[in-house]
C-alpha cells in the first residue's frame, strides 16, 4: 500500500511542509549527496502552465531543514532556451537569492544507458547527474494532450535531453510512436523519488492553454504511480484507463490500494 498525502492548499510554504511530514519525508530524504528539484517548465509560460517558483522554493526550503545534502534545480525546457526560462518564471532570481545550482537538462554532459526491457526507449540519453540523484518531481496537475494527464511521472521527460529527443516540435521523439510507453520508459531509467504535485490551480482541456481549475490541493508521496493515479482521479479521469498508469502499474508502483493521508 503506498501512502500519498493530501493537503488543503494554503500557502506553498506550510502546505507543502504539512504533505511532506504526513509522509515522513524528511527523516527519508538522503543525508549526503544530491537532490534534484525537478519542476515543469516545459515554456514560459506563468504557472499553472509550469511549476510555481514559489512551491519550488517551499520544497528547497523544506529539503534544506532536513538534509545536508546538496539541492540544485534542475530543468529542460521543450520550447526556448532553459537559460532563458528560468529567468522568464523567477526561478534566476531564486537562484540567486538562495545560491542553488540551476542545471540545464538538455544541454549537460549525459551518458547512455541501455534497458532490454524497455517498452520502446531501448537506449537513453541521461544527464551525467541523475542516476544517483535524489530526483524530487515538482509538477503541476494538468490534463495532457497525448496522454490524458501530466504529472509526476510525465514530468520526467525534462531529463531527456532535447539535442537528442527534439524533433520538428517540443521533444517529439519521446511522443513518437507512443507517448504512453516513453513515459513508461523514462522512469525505468530514472523515476522520481519523491513527488509533490501542485494541485492549487489545476489545467483541464490541455497542458500548455487549457481551463483552470480551483482545486487548492497538494498532494506528496513516494510511489509516483499513486501519486499520478490520485491526481487523475482528481482531474476526473479514471486511472485504470490511462494507458501510461496500466503500464506502470505493478512497475513502477502501485495504483491498488492507496492510503490517503489528509491533514
Amino acid at each position: 500500500m503506498s501512502q500519498v498525502a493530501e493537503v488543503e492548499f494554503v500557502d506553498y510554504k506550510s502546505s507543502i511542509a504539512k504533505a511532506l511530514d504526513l509522509i515522513g519525508a524528511g527523516a527519508r530524504l538522503p543525508q549526503e549527496g544530491l537532490i534534484i528539484i525537478k519542476p515543469n517548465l516545459t515554456n514560459s509560460s506563468p504557472p499553472p502552465v509550469t511549476t510555481s517558483v514559489a512551491a519550488a522554493e517551499a520544497v528547497y526550503n523544506y529539503c534544506k531543514n532536513h538534509t545536508k545534502a546538496e539541492i540544485i534545480i534542475g530543468e529542460g525546457c521543450g520550447t526556448g532556451t532553459t537559460p532563458e526560462v528560468f529567468a522568464a518564471l523567477g526561478y534566476t532570481d531564486l537562484a540567486k537569492s538562495y545560491g542553488i545550482k540551476l542545471v540545464d537538462f538538455n544541454q549537460a554532459e549525459t551518458v547512455v544507458l541501455k534497458n532490454d526491457n524497455a517498452l520502446q526507449l531501448k537506449q537513453f540519453h541521461m544527464p551525467r547527474i541523475v542516476p544517483e540523484a535524489f530526483v524530487i518531481s515538482l509538477p503541476v496537475l494538468k490534463d495532457h494532450s497525448f496522454t490524458k494527464t501530466t504529472i509526476a511521472m510525465k514530468n520526467m521527460f525534462g531529463i531527456a535531453p532535447g539535442r537528442f529527443y527534439a524533433g520538428s516540435w517540443n521533444k517529439s521523439k519521446l511522443h513518437s510512436p507512443s507517448t504512453d510507453k516513453s513515459v513508461v520508459d523514462v522512469c525505468l531509467y530514472k523515476k522520481p523519488d519523491l513527488s509533490v504535485a501542485d494541485a492549487s490551480v489545476a489545467l483541464k482541456g490541455t497542458h500548455l492553454a487549457g481551463k483552470q481549475k480551483i482545486l487548492d490541493i497538494i498532494l506528496a508521496g513516494f510511489d509516483p504511480v499513486a501519486v499520478d493515479a490520485l491526481g487523475s482521479k482528481m482531474l476526473g479521469h479514471n486511472p485504470k484507463r490511462l494507458e501510461y498508469l496500466t503500464l506502470a502499474n505493478g512497475l513502477l508502483g502501485s495504483m491498488e490500494n492507496i492510503e490517503i493521508v489528509k491533514g
